[in-house]
């Protein structure tokens, strides 16, 4: 199956955009040197993409794949690639993308390259088909929904490089490459293979084998611009963010006597400790940090009513809150603490949690007002998994919890942190499944109602552990009320909690806000046999929570 030339035209964010794709010429004679391929298997774009490429199926070769479905099986991708390459059997190993797309007359073009660059270097270390030179510009050829490239002119089939772009790297079995399983997510893997050869004495570089990236999606329907790619509209969202900050940081870190570098996607400046950055503050605001209201509340669960009564107290929760009430100045650093804590590996990474958490509340109340500062909060569902480190970070922190009947929770829409679309949801959904003592596998045939009540379940579980904790300290220091009682009797909850909290009501916005039919019709129709199932799997919960 060979792609067209061109796509036709299509519109994307108002512009007219034409996919290009490569020529490759017939080849004078046909290959003769086997490669493993490496591939690890993320989504159904595996069966769209590489799966289909001619040289996936050739018996030259080999093709190793590792199936790592929504992250569920391995560590980080670094552990899914080196139990791939150590499958491989021949000398060549290819790590490729799942979404990578091979043409008929790939192979040919690929050795005739390779074959003129080991005249050149016969000890290359690591070689790519697209990459970056020191100064940032692009070398190689290939597609992808962004841009077509072909720098290689002049008959020229190679070009040495800084780095090349991941989505396909050469190694050699001989020189026992291996992917750095300390990096704890999917950016910048190719950094500690250039690294490591270089220091081993060999280059990087790029030949002139064209590929095609991200040539159909998980349905089969061709790409034809970035916005068509669901990988590429992920990029977008804070979760997704806060997973390039923990690789970036950690790439910073382990490789900081090299900085800057640039790869072709990221600018490396070097590490910077939170802590020395969060010493720059005055001690005045420091001292505030200390003492937030910290609003919890299990996502999907009606947890907007928590941010609109912290609002009618005048807590102040940043300059950007978001429509469910969330505060998007804490969103990065309460999701690289929980992918430190839950993701990361090294035990440096995950002990920046404190000065992140406090860099981060700087940074919010710096544009605060005096006044504002002395009474603070933020709410994140995120929070719940995080509870010790939000303790550690601000000693003197006050928690509000909002409860509400786990069923009416679970049979509604789903949650981020009990879905796989997303990096936290990747992380907590496996954690739920851990904590109740059921196999992660069975993630991918559960109804998403199952993956709300697991969820549900861990997550209040964590809060309810938390209480525990605080133990005499509790009645001062936490505060919780229950969903339904704010929709029955708002003004006694409304009397307690300004009893507790000493602050008194500024705004009615929370009795405005209560709409009891909006509650009731947020419920979804559920199969019996599932309704029952969930009610089995918070039964405990709902008992310790008064709810049964």
């Amino acid at each position: 199956m060979s792609p067209p030339l061109k796509t036709e035209t299509h519109r994307d964010y108002q512009f007219q955009i034409m996919r290009d794709f490569p020529i490759i010429a017939p080849a004078s004679k046909p290959p003769t040197r086997p490669i493993s391929f490496v591939v690890v298997k993320f989504s159904d774009e595996f069966e769209h993409n590489f799966a289909l490429s001619p040289c996936a199926v050739d018996p030259l070769n080999q093709t190793v794949v590792i199936d790592n479905t929504a992250n569920l099986f391995y560590a980080n991708l670094s552990a899914a690639i080196n139990a791939g390459i150590a499958a491989a059997e021949h000398e060549l190993i290819a790590i490729a993308h799942e979404d990578v797309y091979l043409q008929p007359g790939w192979q040919a073009r690929f050795e005739q390259s390779l074959e003129s660059l080991e005249t050149a270097d016969p000890n290359w270390g690591i070689v790519g088909v697209a990459g970056n030179l020191a100064s940032g510009r692009f070398v190689g050829h290939w597609s992808d929904p962004k841009t077509y490239r072909n720098t290689f002119t002049q008959g020229r089939l190679f070009a040495q490089a800084e780095f090349i772009d991941e989505h396909f790297m050469l190694v050699r079995k001989s020189q026992g490459s291996r992917a750095d399983d300390l990096l704890p997510g999917i950016h910048g893997v190719c950094v500690s293979l250039v690294f490591t050869a270089r220091e081993r004495g060999h280059a990087c570089y790029v030949i002139d084998a064209p590929t095609i990236h991200k040539y159909r999606d998980d349905q089969g329907k061709p790409i034809q611009t970035a916005h068509d790619s669901t990988k590429v509209r992920d990029r977008a969202n804070f979760a997704y963010k806060a997973d390039k900050n923990c690789c970036d940081e950690y790439i910073n870190y382990r490789w900081q006597q090299y900085a800057p570098f640039r790869t072709i996607n990221t600018l490396y400046m070097g590490w910077q400790d939170p802590g020395k950055l969060l010493g720059q503050y005055p001690q005045a605001l420091l001292a505030d940090i200390d003492a937030p209201i910290i609003l919890l509340a299990k996502g999907g669960g009606g947890s907007r009513l928590l941010s609109i009564l912290a609002e009618d107290h005048g807590i102040y929760m940043g300059k950007q809150v978001n429509a469910s009430g969330d505060c998007l100045d804490m969103v990065m650093a309460v999701y690289e603490t929980l992918m430190g804590k839950y993701r990361c590996p090294s035990a440096w990474q995950q002990a920046l949690a404190v000065p992140k958490l406090r860099l981060a509340a700087a940074r919010m109340l710096e544009q605060a007002s005096s006044g504002q500062r002395r009474l603070w909060g933020f709410k994140l569902p995120e929070n719940l998994f995080i509870l010790p480190e939000l303790r550690a970070a601000f000693p003197k922190a006050r928690y509000i919890q909002l409860l509400r009947e786990p069923m009416d929770t679970c049979l509604r829409r789903t949650h981020m942190t009990a879905r796989l679309d997303n990096q936290i949801g990747r992380i907590t959904l496996p954690l739920a499944y851990r904590a109740a003592n059921r196999s992660t596998f069975l993630i991918q045939f559960d109804h998403p109602a199952i993956h709300m009540a697991y969820t549900t379940l861990h997550q209040l579980s964590l809060g309810m552990e938390f209480v525990r904790e605080l133990g005499d300290q509790g009645r001062a220091k936490y505060f919780s009320f229950r969903f339904e009682d704010v929709l029955s009797q708002p003004t006694k909850v409304l009397q307690d909690f300004e009893m507790w909290l000493q602050v008194p009501r500024k705004s009615r916005k929370t009795l405005e806000a209560i709409d009891i039919n909006r509650a009731i019709g947020a419920k979804e129709e559920f199969p019996q046999n599932i309704a029952v199932r969930v009610g089995q799997i918070l039964q405990s919960i709902r008992v310790d929570l008064g709810y049964r």
